[in-house]
């Protein structure tokens, strides 16, 4: 706007306003209040008050309305330079919004991807880790086994020679039992680092998941659960479902069920004293009607 854009009006109210406007509007009620109808005399009253009252009341509004109308054009005029720039901005936002929350889902969408392949890849390694500790755990057992029965066979002929008195060759039967035993012993334990160095090495190797990229400042998302149609379920299908749901005995579900009055005085207008609703009933209360003086 390349220049200063003066918007006024000046509202001046007419002799004929301000006659009608002399009065206090709780002065008319309060007439309107200590009227008292006991006979057909003082109900003409009344009906010729009400019949003034009406006309003054329409012939006000169209007075109001002429001496607010420039005031209502400059409010138009203004809302007309405002509103198409506002409304535009508010569009733009909310565009922005839903692709930053597209971005944030795609962005989430692939971190946990990422994260269920990492676990799957660890795991496969610490499942192969283990596969090899089992089969050097396995192939050391065999190896210790054999060193242990050796061991006993030196021990036997250990014994042996000591029932035979032969010292030198008992003690040579010994010394293998001793060495034979240590080699079962070490055959195990050379098994278990290997296990362990395997396991290490797996967790080592275990991918690393990236970190996902933070949000843009001021920028955020929150949870918004929201109830929906379920696929392939209309608005009357689910509320004869909530239905019978109630009937079933799930009362929780009544607040979903909304008495509609507007539609029901619809009804009773229609079939008048002939409606039948369960829990409702049609009532004639009367409605006056008037004629302006």
């Amino acid at each position: 706007m390349t220049q200063e854009l003066i918007l006024k009006a000046e509202l001046q109210p007419t002799p004929e306003m301000t006659a009608m406007l002399t009065s206090t509007a709780d002065a008319v009620i309060e007439d309107a209040y200590a009227l008292v109808i006991d006979s057909a005399t003082m109900a003409d009253i009344a009906n010729d008050e009400m019949r003034q009252a009406k006309t003054q009341a329409k012939r006000l509004k169209e007075l109001r309305d002429l001496f607010v109308a420039p005031a209502k054009q400059i409010i138009e005029t203004a809302d007309g330079m405002f509103r198409p720039r506002m409304e535009a901005l508010l569009k733009a936002e909310g565009i922005y919004k839903t692709k930053l929350l597209e971005w944030k889902s795609e962005q989430d969408r692939i971190a946990a991807e990422a994260q269920r392949k990492a676990a799957a890849d660890a795991r496969r390694l610490r499942e192969e880790a283990e596969a090899k500790a089992a089969a050097e755990r396995a192939k050391a057992e065999q190896i210790a086994a054999a060193k242990r029965r050796e061991a006993e066979a030196a021990a036997e002929a250990q014994r042996k020679a000591e029932a035979e008195g032969n010292k030198r060759a008992a003690q040579a039967a010994a010394a293998r039992q001793a060495k034979l035993e240590e080699e079962a012993r070490q055959s195990t334990d050379r098994a278990e680092a290997t296990a362990a160095e395997l396991t290490m090495t797996a967790a080592a190797a275990a991918p690393v998941v990236a970190a996902v990229p933070s949000a843009p400042a001021g920028f955020g998302a929150r949870k918004n659960w929201v109830a929906e149609l379920a696929e392939g379920m209309g608005e009357a299908d689910a509320i004869r479902l909530i239905a019978r749901g109630i009937v079933e005995g799930r009362n929780d579900l009544i607040t979903l069920l909304k008495l509609d009055m507007s539609a029901a005085n619809k009804l009773a207008k229609a079939q008048e004293q002939h409606m039948s609703v369960p829990g409702l009933v049609a009532v004639n209360r009367p409605i006056a009607t008037s004629r302006a003086a």
